[in-house]
């Protein structure tokens, strides 16, 4: 195993027990089963995150399928505690069991796990997703400007305005909702009546 960026060890399954990568290797005469890929790191924004139980069988395993088919350049494990919390880039599991892949949904704190059935892999994917738009020069002006007042760079800075828009939008679903919720409630638990009628006539023609 290795943590961030520091040296590789070996780490017992089911317990907390470690030793270095020499030891193992002139020591132990431990042999890999298979090789790890460095690689290049993704491009793509973002991580998901999975929280897992150090000491617990199914984490071990979880741990040996990214280090098989995940390169090493698109994964970060950080250790808190009794947790493990790696941080990955965007990637298709091959070959998981429905046991596995069920954990592996419960662990993930940020990101999306799901089943790809056209490559028949499990994929863990994270929320953020790269948009580009088309803006007129005064507004990207007016973005500079921004940035350059609160030390925000552009991009940050239209994402926090698309953020405020859509949780706006999704306020007002919201009250539209809780709206048509208490109507009813007041026709049918409430019994309430109204005072007078509002009648819909045809519309003229004319």
């Amino acid at each position: 195993m290795r943590k961030g960026l520091g040296d590789w060890y070996f780490i017992v399954p089911g317990t907390d027990d470690t030793f270095s990568y020499m030891e193992g290797i002139y020591t132990h005469r431990l042999t890999p089963d298979y090789s790890i890929e460095m690689d290049k790191r993704s491009t793509k924004p973002g991580y998901a995150v999975l929280n897992l139980l150090s000491v617990y069988s199914l984490t071990y395993q979880v741990m040996d399928l990214l280090y098989q088919q995940v390169p090493v350049a698109n994964l970060y494990m950080e250790r808190l505690k009794d947790r493990w919390i790696i941080h990955m880039k965007d990637a298709r599991l091959s070959g998981v069991s429905v046991e596995l892949a069920d954990f592996i949904k419960r662990s993930a704190k940020q990101g999306r796990v799901r089943y790809v059935p056209e490559y028949d892999a499990l994929s863990i994917e994270s929320e953020e997703e790269l948009l580009s738009v088309s803006l007129s020069v005064d507004i990207k002006d007016w973005l500079r400007k921004k940035g350059e007042q609160t030390g925000k760079s552009m991009l940050y800075i239209a994402a926090e305005i698309f953020e405020e828009v859509y949780q706006h939008e999704q306020d007002k679903a919201g009250k539209y909702q809780s709206f048509s919720i208490n109507y009813i409630e007041g026709i049918y638990t409430r019994r309430l009546t109204p005072d007078y009628y509002i009648e819909l006539s045809k519309r003229g023609t004319g």
